[in-house]
């Protein structure tokens, strides 16, 4: 009876629970509406790039602060630990679906051929013909015009044209959603437990849910200094709002806005130094290792040398693809020592990889899957039947076999070394330093992409996310998030799969809506008016003048590959070797040349807190930093209420990357 009474009394502690489940639908909902509304609508802040979007963190703390006041007026009714993180993971996977995460550029990429399409720029001749009329919105009835330019007059909104091209892409992500779930579940037990990574972005959120026995507010919100970091940090950016109203009410230059911060130069020919200070990076940077911080702001400077250096003496391999690194040099070399990075990690793993291989084939072996996601056997045959589904898919769309299988590998090889390196340095803005679709351009040539291919790859940018990873990081961080919640894991699987769907339409249909309402072209978003023509114009200009495997952007690759093993058996020879690979593979990305002078900026901080007091110093401070994190969230969301009510449709976008 003792244990019986016992099970009981834990079952109180479950999150997945029916309250649960529909707040945390709620806030998948909003988290998509949101920021949509903000960005594209008012003209706001930006709150859908990172990979812990700000505007999920935000309805997180207002529920958090909600539910403190319930807690005291009525304490039966309260959320619980765990069933608040429950709201937090559907809140954080369905936020992938946002604006400029995913719909953005989905809906602008099948929705650009037949509205851009003109004599001039030959679309109609190299491309149309070339690309299925199920992956893409058609014109008839005016469907892509429109979308881009408003519904004239009595005019109802043509959904039947957008019904198979929306189908057949749901069903080719769900099945990409689903392969990335099948990754985190596999290699989580070895990221989280033997690794010890230690996940800065899922930390963030844990230590609100942390009970305090003392207090309905937990520790942190006690201490003097996250008050500090929380006061002055919103009352910058309040101060600012003023600015907003009267300019002769002078700024605060403390934080960097979306749009504007200095740019230092060293000489003439050398990329700038973006001096931006961001708030939103420099919290979660805090919780990072010191050399994980020296390391990518070390090998930041050393790839703008590189570049300056190379453009001095007048060497160049070409110019940069779309979304990927700043300088086309140090970008395959940054992914050559980003793939050798992964296939390394994987080759640690192995052992691992091998329990769990005899876990899903047999039923047997020493690794446990009771509290993972999905079962090891689930897992393994759910990544081979949906690497199998989506060969076919981009076969039967057009794509050559070959081309498929480098894409894909590719794409795989990102997500997995994204998800990684955003789990070991809390870069909460992390692009790969090359995307999927260049490196099967240069690597394979335009001659081997000629006609249906190099249609099909152009029409994967729907998914590229802005070259962020897609879903994958936020799948690991929520594999790491759920061994906080008691409550069997497979349920917490079958919630991520409602809270995408739920994004899903939610974001598509918004944005639809809008776009017929007053004209997607008007938004004023590059996805819409800049990014999906250039794509577009890109495929064709290089189906006309085709090219072959470009070998000096290969030999690069190789250069990196061969840096990154060195400061890997650095690492394993010297255990004072200060130099963290993580921060080579990442050097020269766009991302990183934002974050990197506060990212200098606490590792000097750290450096000089460590020095002085050590660990003790350094938890003590922590607060600080997280309270400038909160009251930054929190202001960014004032702000976006003031938008709304003074400025919609001309808003000022404190936020965005």
């Amino acid at each position: 009876m003792g244990n019986l009474s016992l099970q009981k009394s834990d079952r109180r502690y479950y999150g997945v629970t029916l309250r649960s489940i529909l707040l945390g639908s709620l806030v998948a909902i909003l988290v998509n509406l949101g920021a949509i509304y903000s960005g594209y609508v008012v003209r706001s802040s930006w709150s859908d790039f990172g990979h812990l979007p700000l505007v999920t963190l935000l309805l997180f703390l207002l529920l958090f602060f909600f539910n403190i006041l319930v807690k005291s007026l009525a304490p039966k009714f309260a959320l619980r630990p765990s069933e608040l993180l429950v709201v937090l993971v559907m809140g954080w996977i369905g936020a992938v679906m946002q604006g400029e995460w995913l719909t953005g550029y989905f809906l602008a990429i099948i929705t650009a051929p037949h509205y851009f399409a003109s004599p001039e720029n030959a679309w109609g001749e190299y491309l149309l013909r070339d690309i299925p009329d199920w992956l893409v919105l058609s014109n008839k009835g005016h469907a892509a015009e429109y979308f881009y330019e408003g519904l004239p007059p009595g005019e109802k909104i043509p959904w039947g044209a957008w019904v198979a091209p929306l189908f057949w892409w749901f069903a080719f992500l769900a099945v990409l959603i689903f392969a990335s779930l099948c990754i985190a579940v596999i290699l989580r037990k070895q990221w989280v437990e033997k690794e010890r990574l230690i996940f800065p972005l899922a930390e963030v959120p844990l230590m609100l849910v942390k009970r305090s026995k003392r207090s309905l507010l937990p520790d942190l919100f006690r201490s003097r200094f996250f008050q500090v970091g929380f006061i002055t940090s919103l009352f910058v950016i309040c101060w600012n709002l003023l600015n907003w109203f009267s300019p002769m009410i002078p700024k605060v230059p403390l934080i960097a806005t979306y749009t504007s911060f200095p740019q230092l130069i060293i000489a003439r020919g050398f990329p700038a130094i973006h001096a931006k200070l961001d708030v939103f990076v420099i919290g979660f940077a805090f919780l990072t290792r010191m050399d994980v911080l020296f390391s990518i702001w070390f090998f930041h400077l050393l790839s703008i040398l590189q570049s300056g250096v190379f453009n001095r003496v007048g060497y160049s391999i070409g110019s940069a693809d779309p979304w990927c690194s700043f300088d086309a040099a140090t970008g395959w070399q940054s992914f050559g020592g980003f793939l050798l990075l992964v296939l390394w990690g994987l080759w640690t793993a192995r052992s691992h990889l091998k329990d769990v291989l005899k876990k899903a084939f047999t039923g047997k072996g020493d690794v446990d899957d009771k509290d993972e996601l999905l079962s090891y056997r689930t897992a393994v045959f759910g990544l081979i039947f949906s690497v199998f589904y989506m060969v076919f898919w981009l076969h039967q769309a057009g794509m050559a076999l070959k081309a498929v299988f480098v894409f894909l590998f590719v794409t795989f090889i990102l997500y997995i070394g994204l998800s990684k390196i955003i789990a070991e340095s809390g870069l909460v803005y992390l692009r790969g330093p090359l995307t999927a679709q260049a490196f099967t351009w240069h690597a394979l040539g335009a001659t081997a992409l000629a006609g249906p291919s190099a249609a099909i790859l152009g029409l994967s940018f729907a998914f590229f996310c802005d070259a962020k990873g897609f879903v994958m990081p936020s799948l690991v961080h929520i594999a790491k998030v759920s061994g906080n919640i008691k409550q069997r894991k497979r349920q917490i699987s079958v919630i991520v799969g409602l809270a995408v769907l739920m994004g899903f339409v939610a974001a598509t249909w918004y944005v639809i809506y809008e776009g017929y309402n007053f004209g997607a072209y008007n938004f004023g978003a590059t996805s819409f008016n800049s990014s999906n023509i250039s794509i577009w114009n890109q495929v064709v200009s290089r189906t006309r003048n085709p090219f072959g495997p470009d070998w000096r952007r290969i030999s690069f690759l190789g250069i990196g590959a061969a840096i990154t093993a060195g400061l890997i058996y650095l690492r394993y020879l010297f255990v004072w070797w200060p130099l963290h690979p993580v921060g080579f593979t990442v050097s020269s990305v766009y991302p990183v040349r934002d974050a990197a002078l506060g990212i200098f900026i606490i590792w000097l901080i750290k450096l000089v807190i460590l020095r002085i007091g050590g660990i003790r110093l350094y938890k003590k401070v922590t607060p600080l930093f997280i309270g400038l994190l909160f009251g930054y969230i929190i202001g960014v969301g004032l702000g976006f209420l003031v938008d709304v009510v003074w400025f919609n449709g001309q808003g000022h976008p404190i936020h965005g990357f």
